[in-house]
């Protein structure tokens, strides 16, 4: 290790930096954990696999004292920071954001896992502590002010504290370091977000030419390739606004798909420039669209909520209290305009999104009946069989 301290003071650092953050962070040396503190937990993929590294994070090298945001497969996030050539501090795993039920579910899609898992993975995430685009700027200064004058990288890089540095090579490097959580600048992202929440299209264009005309954080060494990952970042960011603002998360996701297929087929920096533009507006669209849709924005908001806690118990005190209104009147206006009881299409939803695992796992019906919280296989089966015309048995071999 090249420091210029001993290493109980790197050590007592970094157990400074987990007490103020309340975030797991490990010391690697030479892709070898060294030191973890607190004591290292199982992850996601230890869950699943049994067994899961984090040195195996991919990210970029020789980002010397640089926070660099990461996320894998599962969600979860980290931030990995150079010391030095062979030191690396990983920080991690956390959030952006609680993992609601459907993103959960579609995890266990996603990766084919078995749904017993559920349990775990729902306990598993519940642990892990939320870290917002503010919180982790503020990380990103933490480290620095901790560990700058603590490592000296000069075999790589000059030192930091050379007195014949030119004074703007600090400005410069400040500014860098902190490039991957200042573009797009907080305030302007968040603006167009509102935008896009309220289908707003009067300046949205004109916020996002700001927003570009800034630089980019590097996402990538290949310019193409970064721009490419910046613009899904944004159609992610993009597509969260847009369910907020009403859209389904089934329009909203499917939207969002085809979008990232889009820019993976464009090999244009100019035509990815315009790309971006015509997200933002499509978005707008959609919500647009959405306010006219023939529901009202408290049963909008009801089905909303209903996907996001499918697979769990659904009451209609809960729900009324999410979508702010009364249970009574909740059940008398969901009856009047979509036509059917809430607990009616609750049913229906379940019975829909249960085909998938039909379809493409070997799950049992029964399993598949507790995951979709069906008191028993018996009512699940006649519940399919009067909103599929078939029995699960039966749309199963019919998909195979």
């Amino acid at each position: 290790m090249e420091h210029s301290c001993p290493q109980h003071i790197i050590l007592e650092k970094i157990e400074i930096f987990h007490h103020f953050t309340k975030l797991p962070i490990g010391l690697y040396g030479n892709n070898l954990l060294t030191y973890h503190f607190p004591e290292k937990s199982m992850g996601v993929a230890d869950l699943i696999h049994n067994g899961s590294d984090h040195s195996e994070l991919t990210f970029s090298p020789n980002q010397f004292l640089t926070c660099q945001y990461i996320s894998n497969d599962y969600y979860e996030c980290f931030i990995i920071f150079e010391l030095g050539a062979s030191d690396v501090l990983i920080i991690g795993p956390f959030l952006e954001e609680v993992m609601y039920d459907l993103k959960l579910s579609n995890l266990i899609k996603n990766h084919s896992l078995s749904i017993k898992l559920k349990s775990k993975l729902q306990n598993y995430f519940s642990n892990l502590s939320i870290v917002d685009t503010t919180h982790c700027f503020y990380i990103n200064k933490l480290l620095l002010n901790l560990f700058n004058p603590v490592y000296d990288t000069s075999s790589e890089q000059p030192t930091l504290s050379a007195p014949s540095m030119p004074e703007n090579y600090f400005v410069t490097t400040y500014k860098n370091r902190l490039n991957m959580f200042q573009h797009p600048p907080y305030f302007l992202e968040q603006f167009i977000i509102k935008l896009i929440k309220s289908g707003t299209k009067a300046n949205a264009s004109k916020i996002l030419s700001e927003i570009n005309s800034l630089s980019r954080a590097k996402l990538s060494d290949n310019p193409l390739r970064s721009l490419k990952n910046s613009l899904i970042c944004s159609c992610t960011i993009f597509t969260r606004a847009a369910i907020k603002g009403g859209v389904t998360d089934d329009d909203a996701f499917n939207l969002s798909d085809a979008f990232i297929f889009e820019i993976e087929n464009t090999n244009s920096m100019s035509a990815l420039d315009k790309l971006e533009h015509r997200m933002v507006e499509t978005f707008i669209e959609k919500v647009n669209h959405v306010s006219t849709f023939k529901f009202s924005l408290v049963i909008r908001n009801t089905m909303t909520y209903i996907m996001n806690h499918l697979c769990e118990k659904l009451t209609l005190h809960d729900i009324a209290a999410n979508v702010y209104v009364h249970p009574n009147y909740l059940s008398a206006l969901f009856k009047k305009e979509v036509g059917i009881t809430l607990f009616q299409y609750i049913i229906k939803r379940r019975i829909e999104e249960s085909t998938y695992f039909l379809k493409y796992s070997n799950e049992s019906i029964a399993d598949i009946a507790v995951f979709y919280q069906f008191c028993n296989q018996s009512y699940y089966i006649k519940m399919f069989n009067k909103y599929m015309d078939t029995s699960p048995h039966a749309y199963r071999q019919l998909s195979n």
